[in-house]
């Protein structure tokens, strides 16, 4: 039987996060405005109950659907499930620490719809307090690893891969937003392909953007279309694997991207600024 075609669909993956996943879907539903919509969610063995609120939800939310894993498969894994069920002419990733405004669907959807080119639009997000968060970034070179190591990169902004000279107030076009909320066009992400699973939780969102720009898809901010974000909620509740996580991520994306050879002088290199990084995320994470 032939499949409905829908406008848009939502894909969250979630690991214990029933304390906000109602009001990410109920945000998220209101965001699509007028726009067909499904919204499928990814429960990565959660234990504080999420399960059981989705079963109660999907009585309750029309187009919702939920999958369960026994273990947390992250990230990667899990969007990439959901896409492969997914119906909709677009995918909206959405982390379930995100909560769309109204009607901020259909803004991104516009501008995707008015230029072939364009494969994805990211919106901006902002703090509970309304700070907007500087979430682009730069694709990660070892030019740009090495001014941000330095600190060079806070004397010259457009060294670094952060892009602090960058308001996140104006649409631009950028190589890597925040996967947080992100809209793609599914002909891009069949194109492109799904994420990269050897980057479980982190670096899987640059690798996407790296690869999409490759093959000549364009990356386009979106500040009108908009939401607030928890950020780092559910990557602070990993602990020391968050750490581990982010530099093992860091690692395979150099490698993939950037070096040929583990014999390369530049391996090294990799290795004592993964080093460096872990040691600092480390200590951030004693400290907090």
């Amino acid at each position: 039987m032939k499949q409905t075609v829908i406008d848009v669909s939502i894909l969250i993956p979630t690991w214990n996060g029933a304390s906000l996943l109602e009001d990410c879907i109920m945000h998220a539903a209101r965001a699509c405005g007028g726009l067909s919509r499904e919204i499928l969610v990814f429960d990565n063995g959660s234990s504080d109950g999420t399960w059981e609120l989705l079963l109660q939800l999907e009585k309750r939310v029309d187009g919702l659907m939920s999958i369960r894993s026994r273990e947390n498969l992250y990230f990667a894994r899990a969007v990439n499930q959901l896409a492969e069920r997914a119906r909709g002419r677009f995918f909206l990733l959405l982390n379930n620490d995100v909560f769309l405004d109204d009607d901020s669907v259909p803004l991104m959807v516009e501008a995707l719809e008015g230029d072939e080119r364009i494969g994805v639009v990211a919106p901006q997000l902002r703090d509970p307090d309304g700070t907007i968060q500087k979430g682009c970034r730069r694709l990660p070179t070892f030019g740009r690893f090495m001014a941000e190591g330095s600190g060079l990169a806070r004397l010259v902004p457009g060294l670094g891969w952060r892009m602090a000279e960058f308001d996140h107030n104006s649409l631009s076009f950028v190589e890597q937003p925040m996967m947080s909320a992100f809209l793609v066009k599914k002909s891009c992400w069949l194109d492109v392909g799904g994420l990269d699973e050897r980057f479980p939780l982190y670096f899987n969102d640059v690798d996407w953007c790296k690869r999409a720009l490759d093959r000549g898809w364009r990356i386009l901010f979106c500040p009108s279309a908009g939401g607030v974000h928890l950020e780092g909620w559910s990557g602070r509740r990993l602990g020391f694997r968050q750490v581990k996580l982010s530099a093992k991520g860091l690692h395979a994306y150099f490698l993939k991207h950037h070096i040929s050879s583990r014999f390369s002088p530049r391996y090294l290199l990799l290795l004592f600024c993964c080093s460096g990084l872990y040691m600092r995320w480390l200590l951030r994470l004693l400290l907090r």
